[in-house]
């Protein structure tokens, strides 16, 4: 079997892209073409101008990805803009910011920070103690959202939905509603649906609770509603 050799690049520097054993970048490098490796860690600011594949993907500070980002795992710590679709098959954790210009598909996706999704994203875990905002859908078998700032999407579709606030109501929030911690959606379906804190057109599943601090337009449930005191609910009818 042919042997691959590894990539480093310390301080300023560029290279082509290609098969790697192992890439690591310490400063800020620059890497022109596909590239394919068994383990990517850049501490620093990398580009890469194609696209990446790597069975793990660790970032320090920032980096940008104008192709299509295939992975097991990745970690981020800091800023990454990948331009392209994220296929990431068992763990994405995201501790800072990330842009994603297509769309994410998952195994488990950790949102420490913040996620930014122009298209859908579909993953068996979708577990968020910060925020996000998805352009499409997000389907997941379970969703587990601890409010820490705003979130948005468009859709959420799920087995299990639960929607929790992370921390208490802020003074600043009182003032600036664009700054508090909601969630706020169209369409929001699932089998077990446990909301709070969430503004949605319509909300359908078997059970559902409506929780204190929702504003929902229409709740459309099977088996059992249960509602806060606190929550507005336009409108509410059992299938």
């Amino acid at each position: 079997m042919e042997s691959k050799s590894d990539l480093r690049i310390s301080g300023i520097g560029k290279s082509q892209g290609g098969s790697y054993s192992h890439v690591r970048t310490d400063g800020m490098a620059k890497i022109k073409g596909d590239t394919s490796c068994i383990s990517l860690d850049s501490n620093g600011t990398m580009s890469i101008e194609g696209a990446l594949q790597s069975e793990s993907v660790t970032v320090n500070g920032t980096a940008t990805v104008e192709g299509h980002v295939n992975t097991n795992r990745m970690v981020l710590d800091g800023m990454a803009t990948l331009k392209e679709q994220v296929v990431c098959t068992e763990l994405l954790t995201v501790n800072g910011r990330l842009s994603v210009g297509r769309g994410l598909i998952g195994e488990k996706v950790e949102i420490f920070g913040n996620l930014k999704t122009r298209e859908d994203v579909g993953c068996e875990v979708f577990s968020v103690f910060g925020g996000f905002s998805i352009d499409g859908l997000l389907n997941a078998g379970l969703v587990d959202i601890k409010l820490n700032m705003p979130c948005r999407v468009q859709e959420i579709g799920g087995d299990t939905i639960t929607v929790r606030r992370a921390k208490k109501y802020s003074v600043i929030e009182q003032f600036v509603p664009a700054l508090s911690a909601r969630l706020h959606a169209h369409t929001i379906e699932g089998d077990e649906v446990d909301l709070e804190y969430t503004d949605a057109e319509i909300v359908r599943g078997n059970n559902v609770r409506i929780g204190e601090g929702c504003k929902i337009g229409r709740v459309e449930y099977k088996q059992q509603l249960q509602r806060d005191a606190d929550a507005q609910i336009g409108s509410a009818h059992q299938l």
